[in-house]
């Protein structure tokens, strides 16, 4: 049966997340809400025996899912086809299982790493570290982007783990990339973006770049994804020796 997980069931949630965590991080930054305290965010789990075999994590803008090997999914469809965050997206196979959902498409995304020790750039000086003084206009910066992370209530705990790097004009952002759902090997780098009036200057690199060497640095691999149909990701990523991992879909409008 399919019911609301809370905290006591963190130690199960993270067993199952364990089994495949490198395609499960991103489960991690929406631990805090297993409270329950803010009804748009949460989780759902499907027990079997009395053992937690699959669970999704929902938000305003991010769905996924993660079943134990040899379960099928099919019972979090309802779920899946009913709950209102933006986008869902996992591992191609699993996703497969469950689609078509109502009033969403499937997306191909690329998942993979940029692995340790890949990376050997300078880093321009006008590349920072983000300080609590950034987080409005980061807000500002990302306001009505296409950016999949709740930027309100995650940004200011991962500007705190110096896991925001971006370059400023003034007090203006103008570039930034980041890390979240990380652990002490692994993250996700996300919300890669440059404000289009200062395109051409290479910012986005420098950003993925520092952010990159400062993860490398303390042992973190960090692992992305990307609309797989788009050669300029490909080689922009391929810049810093992405190696592709699995096939992922993106299931939105």
């Amino acid at each position: 049966m399919i019911k609301k997980l809370t905290p006591l069931h963190k130690n199960e949630l993270n067993t199952l997340i364990e089994q495949d965590l490198i395609h499960n991080l991103q489960f991690i930054e929406y631990y805090p809400f297993l409270d329950n305290h803010d009804p748009r965010f949460g989780f759902y789990g499907y027990f079997e025996n009395q053992e937690l075999v699959g669970a999704l994590y929902f938000s305003p803008f991010n769905m996924g899912i993660t079943v134990k090997d040899g379960f099928n999914p099919v019972p979090f469809k309802e779920k899946l086809s009913t709950l209102p965050s933006k986008f869902l997206y996992g591992k191609k196979n699993i996703l497969q299982s469950v689609s078509p959902l109502p009033n969403r498409k499937d997306h191909p995304y690329s998942y993979g790493k940029l692995p340790i020790g890949k990376v050997a750039d300078d880093v321009p000086q006008k590349v920072v570290q983000a300080t609590q003084q950034d987080f409005l206009p980061l807000l500002e910066f990302y306001e009505g982007k296409n950016i999949q992370l709740e930027m309100e209530e995650i940004l200011p705990h991962l500007i705190d783990r110096g896991l925001v790097f971006i370059v400023k004009d003034g007090q203006k952002v103008i570039s930034s990339a980041l890390a979240h759902s990380t652990t002490k090997d692994f993250c996700l780098i996300g919300a890669v973006y440059t404000d289009p009036d200062y395109q051409g200057q290479r910012l986005a690199y420098y950003s993925v770049l520092a952010l990159t060497q400062h993860l490398h640095h303390q042992g973190i691999t960090p692992y992305l994804f990307f609309e797989d149909h788009l050669p300029h990701l490909h080689r922009f990523y391929g810049k810093f020796g992405y190696e592709k991992e699995a096939d992922y879909l993106m299931l939105h409008e």
